[in-house]
């Protein structure tokens, strides 16, 4: 039976792990969109990057209209980036990012629809056959399929039902690997919203995941806490927020940034599995404040040896680290910023053959 075949997460990459060697990155890079040209890719190289998230948000793979259809300008677009990245010597991570049964293109929500009928599972278990039967062939450019772009569950993620994240990513698992045994899978923690109502952030529930044996496994949670401060300004959020500062009764520094990525920290510890922080920022225009919490999630990646991804490179204004970093109305992309040095100074660290 499917369900027989999940493992705890310790037992499962205690093996996995041990019998390939395996490991992964590290990897240094950023999120960004399916229109990047090769010219943005040339330019992410030469900063040091050497990996692009590419995700789906504005362009998705598949319709998210019925008969939802494969939307094949949309692979080629993607194609256009892999094309650049390996020649520029860039990793690609796939991200679809949004999928048929949900609301909105940015993320998922307890609400979605795909965690309300198996009917939904299906689409993203079609379109992941799509994307492994396109990109199998692909050499070590494709560093990664990420599999659903941070889930969010209803009743607690309740077991055997719709709203199992573990379920459907095992579905998804086992579709990739019938078709590609090469490329890394990427699985992302979820955030659950138990029957009573109350809310568990996806780092706490990393310990939640199980999953089953295989050899190229990596988790990839998202940094946006505290959630005051890192989408400060967005959506009519008040602002300003200070980082170092209290919020909601607590001191946020770098220590209370470690505290809340602890779970992280114990997971890696208990499966021995690469970890990518494959998102994590906030607002360009907060200036030093911004840039030092920057630092801060950067450096705590770097003490644990996890990759990791900048969000975003020239995507979106909101976290351009090539816009002004203190006005936000200066949407002008600059040769230099204090963000963008900043992330120079990690990229540096990158290794090219």
């Amino acid at each position: 039976m499917l369900r027989r075949t999940f493992l705890g997460a310790a037992a499962a990459a205690g093996v996995s792990r041990a019998a390939s060697g395996w490991t992964w990155g590290p990897y240094r890079g950023a999120n960004t969109r399916p229109t990047a040209t090769e010219e943005d890719v040339k330019h992410f190289a030469s900063l040091g990057g050497n990996l692009l998230r590419v995700n789906g948000n504005t362009r998705p793979l598949m319709s998210k209209e019925p008969p939802y259809d494969i939307l094949e300008e949309n692979f080629r677009l993607l194609d256009n980036v892999i094309n650049a990245a390996e020649k520029y010597g860039v990793g690609v991570v796939i991200d679809p990012h949004t999928t048929p049964g949900t609301e909105v293109s940015t993320t998922t929500r307890p609400t979605d629809k795909l965690w309300t009928e198996f009917y939904w599972h299906d689409h993203l278990v079609r379109l992941w056959d799509k994307i492994a039967r396109r990109y199998k062939d692909r050499g070590d450019v494709i560093a990664g399929y990420d599999l659903l772009n941070e889930p969010s569950v209803p009743n607690g993620g309740q077991r055997a039902t719709p709203a199992d994240w573990n379920l459907l990513a095992w579905k998804l698992v086992q579709t990739i690997r019938t078709i590609d045994t090469r490329h890394p899978i990427i699985i992302e923690p979820p955030t659950i919203r138990t029957a009573e109502g109350k809310y568990i952030n996806r780092l706490t529930a990393i310990s939640t995941l199980r999953f089953a044996k295989d050899p190229k496994l990596v988790i990839s949670p998202h940094m946006y806490e505290p959630h005051e401060f890192t989408h400060q300004g967005i959506q009519g959020r008040p602002e300003p927020v200070p980082y170092p500062g209290e919020i909601r009764g607590r001191r946020w520094d770098r220590k209370a940034l470690e505290e809340v990525l602890q779970p992280v920290v114990d997971f890696q510890k208990k499966t021995g599995l690469p970890i990518f922080l494959g998102e994590f920022s906030a607002p360009r225009w907060r200036g030093a404040d911004a840039n030092r919490y920057i630092r801060d999630v950067i450096e705590i990646c770097e003490q644990h040896g996890w990759s990791w991804a900048y969000h975003s490179y020239r995507e979106a204004d909101v976290w351009d680290a090539e816009m002004d970093n203190e006005d936000r109305t200066k949407r002008v992309r600059l040769p230099s910023t204090p963000r963008l040095e900043l992330l120079k100074e990690f990229y540096r660290r990158n290794r090219r053959a």
